[in-house]
C-alpha cells in the first residue's frame, strides 16, 4: 500500500529541494513578525491534498483552490512570483471577492510584451531583479522596486554530504528558449564553444523540435492578438492557452540548434540536484538573457558563486555592484574572450581556486535572502 502524504509534508519536502527561491521569502518575513503562507500553484498533488484536508470536493479546478485558500488564511498582501500566469482579471478578481486583501504584488525577471502591460497595472507594484526591468516598467507608469537574486546559505550543507556527482572542469546548467527577449545571444556563444572544441557539460532544455509545439504558440499568438485588437481581452484574460500568446512580441520562430549541441546537451538539473553537480565544477558558466540588456540580473550569478565554483560570466555594466570583475569572478566580453578564458582557467588551477574562494565569500557575506528579505520587507511596510 501506499500513503498519500499530507499537505505539509509534501510541502515541507518540496521547499527541500531549494528549487527557485524555496521558502525563503516566507520563512524570513515570519521570523520578523509576519504570519504567512506559501503556496505552489502549479504542484497539483500537494494542492489536491490541501483541498482533501480541508474538506473540499475532489473535482476543484486549481484555480478554485486557490482561491479557497485565500479565503482560509485571509491575507492583507499577496505575492505572486509568477506574474504572467496570475495577472490582470484574475487580480481584479481577488480584489472585488476578497475585501481584506490591502495589496498586491508582482514580480518580473523575464520578457514581457506590451500585450501584457495592461494586465500588470492591476498589481501595486512589482519587484524586479534588476534596475533595467524596473526602466521598462516606468515606461507605462508601473512602479517597482529592485531585489536582486540571492544563495540560500542552508544549501551548502546539502552540497557537501551525500554528493555523488562527478567532477567536471566546465559547466552549464541553463536552456536556450526561443523567442524575442530569450536566447539568440546564448546560443551563439554555446555554438562558438562546441565549434572550439571545449569541453563543457550541459544540462537543460533545447527548442523543441517538433512542429506541433511551435504550431501551437503560433496559434496562442495570433489568437490572443485579433482578441485584444478588437477588444476582447477579457477573453484572453481567462483561456490559458490563448493567454500564454501574449508571451510573443511577434509571430514566434523556430530557433535553429546545431545537431553536435542536441547531441551534447543532457536532461535539465533543478533544485538541490543541480546545486550538487554545479559545486563539483571548476568552472561554471554563465550568460544573460538577451531582455536583460546591460545589467545583470540571473540567479546563476549567485548559485554559482554561492556554492564555491569559479563564475565565467557575460559583462554587464553594473556586474561590479556584486563583485568584483576578474577578482572575484571572471568576465567576458565576447565569445572568443570565453572561449581564451576558460583555456587560461583550466591551465592555472591555483589562481582558478582563488577567485573561486574569494566569490563564495562575497556571495555569503552580502547576496543571501537574508539580505534581499530587508529590502522586500522595507517595501512592503511603506505600502502597509
Amino acid at each position: 500500500m501506499v500513503r498519500i502524504q499530507s499537505h505539509q509534508e509534501q510541502l515541507t519536502h518540496l521547499m527541500n529541494q531549494y528549487f527557485s527561491w524555496s521558502d525563503n521569502y516566507g520563512r524570513l518575513l515570519s521570523a520578523k513578525g509576519l504570519e504567512t503562507m506559501e503556496v505552489v500553484a502549479n504542484a497539483t498533488p500537494l494542492q489536491k491534498a490541501w483541498a482533501a484536508e480541508n474538506n473540499l470536493s475532489a473535482t476543484l479546478t486549481a484555480e478554485e483552490i486557490i482561491l479557497a485558500q485565500i479565503e482560509a488564511f485571509k491575507p492583507e498582501m499577496i505575492y505572486f512570483q509568477d506574474s504572467i500566469t496570475f495577472n490582470g482579471s484574475f487580480i481584479n478578481q481577488l480584489r472585488r471577492k476578497f475585501p481584506f486583501i490591502k495589496i498586491c504584488i508582482g514580480n518580473i525577471c523575464a520578457p514581457f510584451t506590451s500585450a501584457q502591460i495592461e494586465s500588470f497595472k492591476a498589481f501595486d507594484y512589482f519587484t524586479v531583479c534588476s534596475p533595467f526591468f524596473q526602466q521598462q516598467l516606468r515606461q507605462f507608469g508601473i512602479n517597482s522596486v529592485v531585489i536582486p537574486h540571492a544563495f540560500d546559505q542552508r544549501i551548502l550543507e546539502k552540497t557537501e554530504k551525500e554528493n555523488e556527482w562527478p567532477s567536471v572542469p566546465f559547466i552549464f546548467t541553463g536552456s536556450i528558449i526561443p523567442g524575442d527577449g530569450f536566447h539568440s545571444i546564448r546560443t551563439m556563444v554555446l555554438e562558438q564553444l562546441v565549434r572550439e572544441n571545449i569541453p563543457f557539460s550541459f544540462y537543460g532544455n533545447l527548442p523543441d523540435k517538433n512542429r506541433i509545439a511551435l504550431l501551437k504558440k503560433q496559434a496562442a499568438y495570433l489568437a490572443a492578438t485579433m482578441m485584444d485588437n478588437i477588444g476582447l481581452k477579457i477573453i484572453t484574460d481567462c483561456i490559458t492557452p490563448i493567454r500564454k500568446g501574449r508571451n510573443h512580441s511577434s509571430f514566434p520562430q523556430q530557433l535553429k540548434v546545431s545537431s553536435k549541441l542536441y547531441k551534447m546537451v543532457k536532461p535539465p538539473l533543478f533544485g538541490l540536484e543541480m546545486f550538487k553537480a554545479l559545486s563539483k565544477a571548476e568552472i561554471g558558466f554563465n550568460i544573460h538573457g538577451d531582455c536583460a540588456g546591460d545589467y545583470a540580473a540571473n540567479m546563476r550569478l549567485f548559485e554559482t558563486t554561492g556554492v564555491g565554483t569559479c563564475l565565467l560570466t557575460d559583462n554587464k555594466s553594473d556586474l561590479k555592484n556584486y563583485f568584483a570583475p576578474d577578482h572575484e569572478i571572471v568576465t567576458y566580453q565576447s565569445a572568443e574572450e570565453c572561449i581564451e578564458k576558460v583555456k587560461w582557467l583550466l591551465e592555472h588551477p591555483t589562481e582558478l581556486e582563488e577567485i573561486a574562494k574569494r566569490g563564495q565569500q562575497r556571495t555569503l557575506s552580502e547576496h543571501h535572502f537574508e539580505n534581499r528579505v530587508d529590502l522586500f520587507y522595507d517595501e512592503l511596510i511603506k505600502h502597509l
